[in-house]
């Protein structure tokens, strides 16, 4: 396998649908209702970094920062990530 920085482990999701069907399926956050969920905060704050961006003035996307330019997109991505969850009751 060839692992990548940007995508975990290269053909891990294909090879695990072909050698291991039932390994795998979608779930929605009302699934785990009334549960405890443990989360890889890691990878969370990796992902909201990525993806929580605004434009800026300039017309291109900067993540969320400070005034001293320190990044805050994964805190933004933290709070509306936990009221999802308390909303369904997680």
């Amino acid at each position: 396998f060839e692992h990548t920085a940007e995508a975990g482990i290269h053909g891990l999701g294909p090879l695990l649908l072909k050698e291991a069907p039932g390994s795998s399926c979608e779930r929605t956050l009302q699934d785990f209702e009334g549960k405890k969920l443990a989360i890889d905060a890691s990878m969370a704050m990796y992902q909201f970094l990525i993806a929580v961006r605004v434009a800026g003035r300039d017309g291109v996307t900067h993540t969320l920062t400070t005034d001293s330019g320190e990044d805050t997109s994964h805190l933004q991505g933290f709070f509306w990530r936990t009221i999802a969850m308390l909303k369904v009751g997680i």
